[in-house]
């Protein structure tokens, strides 16, 4: 725990100098909005391309990571829904709530394998994202619909809803890309590959400061057993159950300490615009995301500390 402390608290500081930043010094929320798009369309999607094209990819690990995350999101989605429910909790709330459970952010998880790992971690972060990321948009966006229940023919919305989150998601497009280019053996032309990588080690720092601008502590008010219950999933639920997935197909200890590092990341700041865009509990939203983000430090340093322990690993 000594050694995975101190990463994750300084990682914890980007973010808290981002949200000084935009409180102190660069207050103008237009400049913030820009970070976030660049962040957003730019400086990920381009790391996630460089580093998946430059990966030694196991393909015997696909099927259990699949397996592992598809399950354990399912599972998260209806421990939310029933404490939900078991709070009085209407269906805009518990939207946010399950975005709250299924969603993680994977600018801090890449952020922290790469302090821990280096490359190796970058390149794993990278494969859990590629992973990770189709059952996420999928079962987001199945869930806030029927929650919310918006008047539109429900099939054809939800299908139509479903694929237009996909392609309209630069992460994903970023994971084809850099698994197609990996896959076929295809080389980045030098320059434009060189041009990728200072692109990527912009990216983590930028993107940091950008989700801590993104933080509204002055709003954390009220709703606190449903804001437990949020933090109840990511500091307790859904990295067990990741970690029970990971002893299951009995996985490497790297692959199994990366994986447990995504089970207790926090919610991701891209579920604000979506559960407000599909009417949802914006606030309490905004709320889960925040104090789910500042618990990150707990959750992080613990789970990391003991899959490290129960595998062995020596760092």
């Amino acid at each position: 725990m000594t050694t995975i402390f101190p990463i994750v608290s300084s990682i914890l500081l980007v973010m808290l100098l981002g949200y000084g930043l935009s409180k102190k010094l660069l207050t103008d929320s237009l400049f913030w909005q820009g970070i976030s798009k660049l962040s957003y369309w730019v400086l990920f999607p381009v790391l996630i391309v460089h580093t998946l094209a430059h990966a030694t990819i196991d393909t015997g690990l696909l099927l259990p990571l699949f397996t592992i995350f598809t399950v354990a999101l399912i599972l998260i989605l209806i421990y939310c829904v029933l404490v939900a429910r078991l709070l009085g909790q209407d269906g805009a709330s518990t939207a946010a709530l399950t975005q709250g459970g299924i969603r993680h952010n994977g600018f801090i998880g890449l952020a922290v394998l790469v302090d821990i790992f280096g490359l190796p971690g970058q390149e794993m972060g990278a494969l859990m994202i590629a992973v990770l990321m189709p059952s996420t948009n999928v079962l987001s966006v199945l869930s806030v619909s029927l929650l919310v229940r918006k008047n539109q023919p429900q099939e054809q919305f939800l299908s139509t809803l479903i694929i237009k989150e996909l392609l309209r998601n630069p992460m994903l497009v970023a994971v084809a890309i850099g698994l197609l280019l990996n896959v076929l053996s295809i080389s980045i032309p030098t320059i434009l590959d060189q041009s990728m990588d200072l692109v990527s080690r912009a990216a983590l720092p930028i993107l940091l400061l950008g989700v801590g601008a993104s933080l509204k502590m002055s709003s954390l008010r009220g709703r606190w057993p449903t804001l437990a219950a949020a933090l109840s999933a990511k500091l307790l639920v859904f990295p067990a159950l990741l970690l029970g997935g990971a002893w299951w197909f009995n996985l490497s200890p790297l692959v199994t300490v990366c994986l447990v590092v995504f089970g207790a990341l926090p919610t991701a700041v891209s579920a604000y615009p979506f559960i407000q865009q599909m009417g949802g509990n914006a606030k309490l939203m905004a709320d889960i995301i925040t104090l789910q983000t500042l618990a990150s430090l707990i959750g992080l340093t613990f789970w990391t500390s003991l899959a490290i322990h129960l595998t062995g690993l020596v760092l």
